[in-house]
C-alpha cells in the first residue's frame, strides 16, 4: 500500500534545494516559501487557501476573545499598587501573538482532515501543533527546519530616517532604545527648557500619552493656558527626536516628566526591591494548570503553542512594567492630573496611566484613523475597547457617534462629536495653483499586518503585482512623475514594499517620514493601495480635504459602500480592474477630476464636525475638567 506523504514548508527552511518531492504533496505556509519554490520549478500547494474568510473571522474572534486573558476568576492576578502587571501587555502584540499561531495551527488541522497522511515532513513548531491536533499520533514526522525565535512588535524599534529620497530604516533592540531615548530627551530637555516644573505641581495638569505634536499642532497650541499644566510621555516615539516636535513643544509649552525628579533614594530601593519579587512570581506563574482552561475553544486547547511566547516576553518586560507602575503612581501622587489624552487604550504606556489614575481624573480616547463604522470595522476593531472604555470618546462625526451608541450601548453623554484636531491645519491650508510641466503621483500602500489574520500569500503577490504595474505604467507616461509614501509604522512589510519598488527602479522616490500633508500638496493625483478593503487609509480623507483627485486600489476585492464612494468623492476600484485605463482617466480627465473635488468637498463639509475648530473645542472640553 501506497504511504501517503505532506511536506509543509515554511520560511525557517535554511536551502529550499534541499526539499525532495519525492511524489509528496508539498504546502507552503507563507509567501516567502510560496516564492521560493516558484522560482525553483516545484510544485506545490498554498496552505493558506485551505480557509475561507469566514473560517479565518472565526479565528479572528477566538484571539480577540484572548485579550483579557489577564482578568479570569480562575487566575490569581499578581498585582503591584492595585494595577495586574499580567495585564499591561500591548494589545496589538498579545493579539498578533496569539492569531499567528492560531491561523497555522487551523490551517495544519484543516490540511491533516483533508489529507489524512501517514508521514509528515515539517518544522519543529509545525509539529509540536500536529502533535496537539492528533491526541493519538500515528503520523511519522521528520523534521525539516527549525523556528528562528519571533518577536513581537515592540521587542525592537525600527530607528527611521530619510536619505535622499531612499527609506533608511536601523532596528535596535527595545533595551538600547530606551538607553538612547532617555540620553536624548535628558540633553534635549534640558538644553531646550523642556523639564516640568514641579512648582507648578497644584495647578490643573493635561496628560497627553503617545502623541506626535507636529501631527497635532494646532491642539498642544490650544490647550496651552497660563492656569493649566501640559505634560507629554511618550515612550514608543520620542517627542525630542525632530526639530519639529521640539519647537511646538516649547511653543505650547508642554513639559516632560523627569524620573530623576521623581524618585528618591527611598523609592529607587522600593523599585528594585520590587523588581526581584515580581520576577519570581512572573518566572513561576506559567505551570498554572488554568491556563489550558483560559486558552480554549470547544474542545481545542491553544495553550501549549502560546505559552512559552508569552512567558518570555512577560520574562523580559517585567522589570519595564515594575518602573513603569512606580512612575505613573508618583506622578499621580504628586501633580494634580486632572484628565488624560491618549489615542489608544491597550497601548503599554496607555495601560499603565489609564490603570494607575485617580478616580477624579477623567480620560479622552481621541479617535485617529478614518474609522467608517459598520459591520465588518466593529468585528476587527482591534485598536479600539470602545465596549470596555469607561470614560470618554472623541470622534470625528456625528456618524460614528450614532454608530458607538447603537452598537455598542455606550452612553450618548460619554461620546463627543467634537471634530478632528489632526486635520484643523490641514482645512486652513490654502491651496497653491502652480504651473508644472510634470504631473506627480503619490502613491500611498498601507502594509499588510497579521491583525486580521489575512496576511496571506494572495494577498502579497496582489500587492507586488498592483507595483509592478503601477511602475510600468507610470513608466510610459510623459511627464507624469510617480512617488511612493511608506507608511511610518513598525510593519515589517514595509521593506518588502521598498525592494518591490527597488528591484524595479532604483530611481523612484520613496519617503517614509516626509509629512504626508506636503507630499498631497506637492502631488496632483494622489493613489492608495489597501489589502482590506473595510479598513481604508486616512490619506484618503486627507487627500479629500487638500482637493486631490483620489484613487484607491483595494486588494481584497471587497468594495464596500462608503459614503463618499456613493457620493463620487474618489475613485475605488478592484485591484483586477484595468489599471491603465482607470489612471488615464483620473490623470487626464479634467471634468472627472473637477467632478471628484467638488463631490469631496461636499463629503469633507458634511463628515467632519467643526472643521478647522476641532482643536480649539477639544481644549475647551477637557479645560472644564
Amino acid at each position: 500500500m501506497n504511504q501517503k506523504k505532506i511536506i509543509f514548508v515554511s520560511k525557517s527552511i535554511n536551502d529550499y534545494n534541499t526539499i525532495k518531492t519525492n511524489n509528496s504533496k508539498i504546502f507552503t505556509f507563507d509567501y516567502i516559501s510560496h516564492k521560493k519554490l516558484q522560482e525553483l520549478g516545484i510544485s506545490h500547494h498554498i496552505a493558506e487557501n485551505v480557509l475561507d474568510y469566514d473560517e479565518r473571522v472565526s479565528i479572528f474572534n477566538i484571539a480577540k476573545n484572548f485579550q483579557n486573558w489577564h482578568n479570569e476568576p480562575l487566575l490569581k492576578k499578581i498585582e503591584l499598587k492595585e494595577v495586574n502587571l499580567l495585564g499591561l501587555l500591548d494589545g496589538i502584540e498579545l493579539h498578533s501573538l496569539i492569531i499567528e499561531k492560531l491561523i497555522v495551527f487551523f490551517m495544519i488541522k484543516k490540511i491533516l482532515e483533508i489529507e489524512k497522511p501517514d508521514s509528515i515532513e515539517c518544522s519543529n513548531q509545525i509539529k509540536n501543533m500536529i502533535l496537539l491536533i492528533e491526541k493519538n499520533n500515528l503520523i511519522n514526522i521528520k523534521i525539516n527546519s527549525k523556528e528562528k525565535k519571533g518577536e513581537l512588535l515592540w521587542d525592537s524599534i525600527n530607528i527611521k530616517h530619510n536619505f535622499m529620497g531612499i527609506p533608511i530604516s536601523i532596528k535596535i533592540s527595545r533595551t538600547k532604545y530606551h538607553k538612547l531615548k532617555n540620553i536624548l530627551d535628558k540633553t534635549v530637555g534640558s538644553i531646550f527648557g523642556l523639564w516640568f516644573n514641579f512648582k507648578n505641581k497644584s495647578k490643573k495638569t493635561i496628560l497627553i500619552l503617545e502623541m506626535y505634536p507636529p501631527v497635532y499642532k494646532d491642539l498642544f497650541q490650544s490647550l496651552n493656558k497660563k492656569d493649566i499644566n501640559l505634560i507629554i510621555i511618550n515612550q514608543r516615539r520620542p517627542v525630542t527626536y525632530d526639530l519639529e516636535s521640539i519647537k511646538i513643544l516649547r511653543k505650547s509649552n508642554c513639559k516632560l516628566i523627569s524620573k530623576k525628579d521623581l524618585f528618591g533614594k527611598k523609592d529607587l530601593k522600593e523599585i528594585e526591591e520590587s523588581k526581584q519579587i515580581f520576577y519570581e512570581k512572573i518566572f513561576n506563574f506559567w505551570e498554572d494548570p488554568n491556563l489550558n482552561k483560559i486558552f480554549k475553544n470547544n474542545d481545542l486547547e491553544f495553550w501549549a503553542i502560546i505559552k512559552n511566547d508569552l512567558k518570555e516576553v512577560f520574562i523580559k518586560r517585567i522589570n519595564e512594567y515594575v518602573e513603569s507602575i512606580f512612575f505613573a503612581k508618583k506622578i499621580f501622587s504628586k501633580i494634580n492630573i486632572s484628565c488624560i489624552l491618549s489615542l489608544y487604550d491597550i497601548g503599554e504606556t496607555e495601560k499603565v496611566f489609564l490603570e494607575s489614575k485617580n478616580e477624579n481624573c477623567k480620560s479622552f480616547l481621541l479617535e485617529h484613523g478614518f474609522s467608517l463604522f459598520f459591520n465588518d470595522s466593529k468585528t476587527f476593531a482591534t485598536l479600539r475597547s470602545y465596549d470596555t472604555f469607561r470614560d470618554n470618546i472623541v470622534v470625528w462625526s456625528s456618524q460614528q457617534k450614532q454608530f458607538l451608541i447603537s452598537n455598542y450601548k455606550i452612553d450618548s453623554n460619554k461620546i463627543f462629536d467634537i471634530g478632528s484636531p489632526r486635520h484643523d491645519s490641514l482645512i486652513k491650508i490654502k491651496e497653491k495653483k502652480k504651473k508644472k510641466e510634470t504631473i506627480q503621483v503619490l502613491i500611498a500602500p498601507t502594509p499588510i499586518v497579521t491583525l486580521q489574520g489575512f496576511d496571506t500569500s494572495d494577498i502579497h503577490e496582489k500587492f507586488e503585482n498592483v507595483i509592478i504595474k503601477l511602475c510600468k505604467i507610470f513608466e510610459n507616461l510623459e511627464n507624469v512623475k510617480m512617488v511612493f509614501k511608506l507608511h511610518p509604522s513598525q510593519s515589517g512589510h514595509n521593506n518588502e514594499i521598498k525592494q518591490i519598488i527597488q528591484k524595479y527602479s532604483k530611481k523612484i522616490p520613496i519617503y517614509l517620514l516626509n509629512p504626508i500633508s506636503e507630499l498631497i500638496q506637492e502631488s496632483d493625483v494622489v493613489i492608495t493601495i489597501t489589502p482590506e478593503g473595510w479598513s481604508p487609509s486616512t490619506i484618503i480623507l486627507e487627500s479629500m480635504i487638500l482637493q486631490k483627485p483620489v484613487m484607491n486600489i483595494v486588494l481584497d476585492e471587497k468594495m464596500y459602500e462608503f459614503d463618499y464612494i456613493k457620493q463620487g468623492a474618489i475613485i475605488a476600484i478592484p485591484h483586477s480592474a484595468n489599471l491603465q485605463n482607470e489612471i488615464k482617466q483620473i490623470l487626464f480627465d479634467q471634468e472627472l477630476k473637477k467632478e471628484l473635488l467638488i463631490n469631496s468637498r461636499i463629503f469633507v463639509k458634511k463628515f467632519l464636525k467643526n472643521p478647522g475648530l476641532a482643536s480649539k473645542k477639544l481644549a475647551d472640553l477637557m479645560k472644564e475638567y
